[in-house]
């Protein structure tokens, strides 16, 4: 029987929410303020939090996958410097992480984040599984703005219970 070892990432193993990090990196400091302001008073409000994530990617509307995720490698390597958000990790949570890696075990990384902050994470820490929200790519490979299943919640919980299950 193959242990897997499920980390969530953001304020877990990373130290920042890597969403909101990646669309200040992104963005002007304008529009940064205007779309975290929207989906902070939407919190507020009570909506869900499936309903923020996905708010969260219309925001991506028509950008560019494959260069999404180049910039998501060059942010992830300020975040890796320190010189962005200050250490990058939480100690415990990669001591834990590493633990688990020298005793064998799959390391899957949980996120209602997206590949462009997660992959280049996965790869640096050596993370064999990334369960994630997938937002809709149209035929010219680019973001529609919809996502199908946010990876909020309980949505975290089945995805964890099939993977576990798959494994």
């Amino acid at each position: 029987m193959t242990t897997i070892a499920f980390f969530d990432v953001d304020e877990t193993l990373l130290n920042t929410k890597s969403m909101f990090d990646f669309l200040r990196y992104r963005r002007s400091a304008e529009e940064h303020r205007r779309a975290t302001d929207r989906l902070g008073s939407m919190a507020r409000a009570g909506v869900d939090r499936a309903e923020i994530n996905r708010a969260y990617y219309r925001l991506w509307a028509g950008e560019d996958w494959a260069e999404l995720m180049e910039h998501g490698r060059a942010w992830y390597a300020e975040i890796r410097s320190g010189n962005r958000i200050g250490p990058p990790f939480i100690a415990s949570t990669l001591t834990a992480l590493r633990r688990h890696q020298d005793a064998g075990h799959l390391i899957a990384l949980m996120s209602g984040s997206f590949l462009p902050c997660l992959r280049p994470v996965a790869d640096d820490l050596g993370a064999e599984i990334v369960l994630c929200t997938h937002p809709d790519l149209d035929s010219a490979g680019r973001l529609t703005g919809t996502v199908r299943h946010p990876m909020i919640g309980r949505s975290k919980v089945v995805v964890l219970h099939a993977t576990a299950r798959r494994r």
